[in-house]
């Protein structure tokens, strides 16, 4: 028994020595594992950058970097100046001071919520001077001769602009003049004179950026002079509708009034951005304009002070299902739709017309407007290039003689057709909305140029057909069903019965815009 009992007890002994090795080597194993899996996740995942990559970064590009302040005469006492567009409405130039008696260093900052920011009122005549405008932004050197770059929107209208290298007080501003300005991508090179050692920033290729890359911006923010903030890069090819010939990079990096027309630098110290504008209803929404787009109009600002741009005459919208069902389109058929045609332009005399759809421009695969506008632009003004359009179940051959895109305030208008009078009909048909023939009465109410002929809607009932089409008050209906609409008769002659027609509407737009689109008013719904 005793024998037997040893014999128990060295086995007993010999398996928990076995355990604890084992157990040991377990451990061992999930331990080398983790170890192991580690290694591996962080070969796999970027480690934190190091501060002194910005510190570096930020010496390179500074000594690059100028403050630019403006003055411009307001034009009346009794008005204030003229209002930013909406997208860079509290941003740049916007951080003014206004030179109340001669001393702008008086003035308050200006606010989009405060009265104050408008100039102060005086009597007619004596001897007062008009109240100056003072705006202060951002530029940046590229050429040691002394170009820089900028916004347009800092330097635009202004008397006199003035460039600060340096915050030091004994430094004395520097004149400034324009070389060369784009308004339509808001750009503009200037030229200081100056015997300083110009220290040029280096052009990056914006193409090549990727969203998620770190990203600084430069600046002179609300005047606190230069300025660095970081970031990433949020997105890119963000649409804005006052900037259709290229698209946004969207950043998180800080920036405020007065960053207007600084950098936007990769880790290589490159500009890949022109900072331009902020979403104000937001923390971290800024935009900026791509590098590669502003390298593209460089030359002609330098030796023509202006840029010259193809241009069709034509408006497009994107072809969407329910209106390539409706024009007889094939539904995987890809461009863009044609919704107004210029008279006497490039497009007309080509053979464009409504309705077409535009598949390629001069070789270019053509999806959207952006890239029709992308595709014209490119061309060289009195080039004629093959353009493919699908009209009424064919595909189109034609040849496009490009002319020279007018500016802003050159926008082409359609041409006139005398209104002829007509009494107003029963309607046959429930349509939700209210038309009235264009009458100078009418057109001054709504907004509307008397100019055009067709019917106005003055008003949408709630949920109806018309408001389920997308119409609104001020619309001018041109044509149903391609038939032009020059009088009421015209309009209820072709809608008299539940069916659904296809309306080419033009819009309001208080910019004084054209904005043409073709709509499907569908009488055979119900209405909710």
């Amino acid at each position: 028994m005793l024998k037997k009992n040893a014999i128990t007890q060295s086995y007993q002994d010999r398996w928990k020595v076995f355990m604890r090795k084992k157990r040991v080597s377990q451990f061992a194993v999930l331990s080398f594992g983790f170890y192991a899996a580690s290694a591996i996740a962080s070969s796999t995942i970027a480690q934190p950058l190091d501060s002194s990559v910005f510190v570096n970064l930020a010496k390179k590009i500074v000594p690059s970097v100028v403050n630019i302040s403006t003055l411009t005469t307001v034009k009346s006492p009794f008005m204030p100046g003229a209002q930013d567009d909406l997208l860079r409405k509290f941003f740049g130039d916007l951080f003014r001071q206004y030179n109340r008696g001669g001393d702008s260093s008086r003035g308050g900052d200006s606010s989009e919520d405060e009265d104050d920011s408008a100039p102060p009122m005086s009597p007619p005549g004596g001897n007062q001077r008009l109240p100056k405008s003072m705006s202060l932004g951002t530029g940046f050197i590229i050429d040691a001769s002394g170009l820089i770059l900028t916004n347009n929107h800092v330097v635009a209208d202004a008397d006199e602009i003035k460039i600060s290298f340096t915050e030091s007080k004994e430094e004395k501003p520097s004149d400034a003049e324009v070389v060369g300005r784009d308004p339509e991508i808001d750009v503009a090179l200037i030229r200081v004179k100056n015997k300083r050692v110009m220290v040029p920033a280096a052009l990056g290729d914006s193409d090549a950026l990727e969203v998620g890359e770190f990203v600084m911006a430069v600046g002179n923010p609300f005047g606190q002079g230069h300025s660095v903030t970081h970031g990433i890069v949020s997105a890119k090819g963000r649409l804005a509708p006052d900037f259709q010939l290229a698209n946004y990079i969207q950043t998180d990096a800080p920036i405020n009034p007065g960053n207007s027309g600084g950098p936007l630098v990769n880790l290589k110290g490159e500009v890949i951005a022109i900072n331009n504008a902020i979403d104000q209803r937001a923390q971290g929404i800024g935009f900026a304009i791509p590098i590669n787009f502003i390298k593209k109009v460089l030359p002609q600002l330098r030796t023509k002070g202006m840029v010259t741009r193809g241009f069709i005459g034509v408006l497009v919208e994107p072809l969407t299902p329910d209106l390539a069902n409706k024009i007889g389109v094939p539904s995987d058929l890809q461009g863009s739709f044609v919704t107004h045609v210029y008279p006497n332009q490039p497009a007309e005399k080509a053979g464009i017309k409504p309705y077409d759809v535009i598949l390629e421009f001069n070789g270019a695969p053509i999806h959207n407007g952006n890239e029709l506008i992308a595709a014209v632009t490119a061309v060289n003004v009195g080039d004629a290039v093959p353009t493919k359009v699908y009209r009424g179940g064919k595909q189109l051959d034609l040849k496009v003689t490009v002319g020279q895109r007018p500016g802003n305030k050159e926008q082409l208008k359609s041409a006139v057709e005398k209104k002829k009078k007509s009494k107003k009909k029963a309607a046959a048909v429930e349509v939700g909305m209210t038309l009235e023939e264009i009458t100078p009465e009418v057109a001054k109410e709504l907004g509307v140029a008397p100019r055009f002929a067709g019917v106005v809607v003055t008003n949408i009932a709630y949920g109806g057909p018309a408001d389920a089409a997308g119409l609104s008050r001020g619309d001018v209906i041109l044509e149903v069903d391609r038939k032009p609409i020059k009088s009421l008769d015209d309009f209820y002659a072709v809608v008299k019965a539940k069916q659904t027609y296809l309306l080419r509407v033009r819009h309001p737009d208080p910019q004084g815009q054209e904005r043409f689109s073709v709509v499907i008013l569908d009488l055979k719904k119900k209405s909710e």
